[in-house]
């Protein structure tokens, strides 16, 4: 042996114990990192509710969706987080634009994405992610500039007299892999630096659809002649019972057949247009979903502009966007979004919600109108994961709104302990001059005095209950006929680090001597915003 080879020797196990070294920092370094992570935020069912879970526990998004260029740079957005906490968020929908992320193909900016998380971060703040990518508002303007320039690579819709339109087809498969492929570095990169997962869930498109009954180009008037997927099929047979009326109907009067093209299985009617373009735009969100999924699995969701009003016909709203009316279409079709969700601006928000509420769809609402009273109904009557107004930079100083999100964020885990139990009702005025509520054995006739009147009630215990809201009076009667039933207690309070504070026991003059419970809220700015009441109630004969 040479005295090269012996000092080779002599000197290995120290190179050994030098690899061994490194692999146990490198192993101990991956452990700690993991540990250190929090865990992707993921729905958990719970009795009849569905729950969105942050670091293992369930969280309430109290949430504001900000105008749609609020979150195009760093500048605009730099005063509006301090508001956003003012104004008791806990959650911010903000969008991510394509155009932005993308600026040449293949190379990826996330200079914005990143400055949202570390605001967020800074302001304890939890984000929900809109993608704009594809469409938005049945339009393409969120595409990137390369992407928009290239009318052959990636082709348009059509009208019926054969004009291009500016947004991009949904049967354009370069279009498709070009979305799913920024999509999935979107996802990988909240992957990589998203540690403390501020990212709550992500929208993949923004209201959906296309403003004609179809989309003329050549691909989709060949596939409109072939046949209706099987997969559809088999989703319609097995969940006959539970179908969308309109879209059972046209199964039904077509002879519930198996197998034929979209016309055979449905007629040769606009609704069936309608399915057929849903189809698509389903097939293409869950691609485009499933290619962030598979490197980041946060829940999805995806955004209607709802119908307007039951006589409108497909084309007179985005067609092929998740409406009430294709909500089974995109059960069927798109397995990697996990919630379908109305914009609602419409008056009847109870009308909307109740459309959505499946089985297997929990209620977010990502867009309403200024009403800060519907968290208090989607929450408490509906088990609503989310509820956001939009615009909410233009609207978080408003003293009504603080006030609402207050009390929301004050009983935030007491509305959480108690969604799905069947012991928790949430009312809101529209219409109706009243609403009856039963719980356990007791049954409270809230009547609506001025607007905005809302609220929310739990039974805490068997003849004890705790009542949040604004403008209504409440009396109180026994399921059982033979027994009346009084109020015996009233308590005006507030919520503080989770314990209740009393402020005064109501009685005499304020409750009828106990026959009434007057919620008229309390003023703040010259304004009224929600109060907080503990009750107790008792049966006599």
């Amino acid at each position: 042996m040479s005295k090269m080879n012996i000092r080779r020797d002599k000197q290995m196990p120290t190179v050994i114990n030098s690899v061994m070294i490194m692999m146990v920092v490198m192993l101990w370094s991956i452990f700690a990192n993991a540990q250190d992570a929090s865990p992707i935020p993921y729905l958990q069912n719970k009795g009849k509710a569905v729950q969105l879970m942050v670091d293992d526990k369930p969280f309430l998004m109290i949430a504001g969706e900000l105008h749609n260029s609020s979150s195009s740079t760093t500048t605009y957005m730099q005063p509006i987080w301090e508001k956003l906490v003012a104004g008791n968020l806990n959650t911010v929908l903000a969008v991510v634009s394509w155009q932005q992320i993308e600026p040449q193909e293949g190379a990826f900016d996330f200079t914005l994405v990143d400055s949202l998380l570390k605001e967020a971060g800074k302001n304890r703040l939890k984000l929900v992610l809109l993608w704009f990518g594809t469409w938005k508002n049945g339009e393409s303007s969120y595409t990137p500039d390369w992407l928009k320039k290239d009318t052959k690579r990636f082709f348009r819709v059509r009208t019926k007299d054969g004009k291009n339109i500016e947004t991009i087809s949904p049967f354009c498969d370069a279009a498709r892999q070009a979305d799913k492929k920024a999509f999935r570095a979107l996802m990988s990169h909240l992957a990589e630096v998203d540690k403390e997962c501020t990212v709550l869930m992500m929208q993949p498109e923004n209201e959906m659809g296309v403003f004609q009954e179809i989309d003329f180009c050549p691909q989709a008037l060949k596939q409109f002649e072939e046949q209706t997927p099987s997969k559809l099929i088999q989703y319609v047979t097995k969940n006959e019972k539970m179908l969308n009326p309109i879209l059972r109907k046209q199964w039904l009067d077509n002879g519930r057949k198996a197998k034929g093209t979209w016309k055979e299985i449905f007629g040769d009617t606009p609704y069936t247009k309608e399915f057929f373009m849903a189809w698509q735009y389903a097939s293409y969100v869950n691609e485009v979903a499933g290619a962030g999924k598979e490197v980041y699995p946060l829940p999805m969701f995806v955004n209607a502009w709802i119908i307007q009003n039951p006589q409108q016909l497909p084309g007179e709203y985005p067609n092929g966007g998740p409406v009430s009316r294709v909500l089974d279409i995109y059960k069927a079709a798109a397995e990697n979004i996990d919630i379908l969700s109305p914009d609602i601006y419409l008056p009847d928000f109870k009308q909307v919600v109740s459309e959505y509420i499946r089985k297997d769809n929990p209620l977010l609402v990502p867009e309403s109108k200024y009403e800060p009273g519907r968290a208090f109904y989607a929450f408490a009557e509906c088990n609503a994961l989310g509820f956001a107004i939009f615009g909410i930079d233009s609207q978080v100083t408003k003293p009504l709104l603080i006030g609402t999100h207050k009390v929301l964020s004050d009983l935030q885990s007491l509305i959480l302990q108690y969604q799905g139990t069947g012991q928790m009702r949430g009312f809101l005025k529209y219409q109706e001059k009243e609403t009856n509520l039963t719980l356990g054995d007791y049954i409270f006739t809230v009547t609506y005095n001025d607007e905005p009147a809302f609220g929310l009630m739990i039974q805490t215990a068997p003849e004890e209950f705790l009542v949040a809201g604004m403008n209504f009076k409440a009396t109180v009667s026994s399921v059982k006929k033979d027994k009346t039933a009084y109020f015996l207690q009233i308590w005006e309070g507030d919520y503080k680090g989770g314990h209740w504070e009393p402020i005064r026991l109501l009685n005499g003059d304020e409750t009828l001597h106990n026959s009434a419970f007057f919620a008229s809220g309390v003023k703040k700015q010259d304004t009224t915003i929600p109060a907080i009441y503990k009750i107790k109630v008792y049966t006599r004969d």
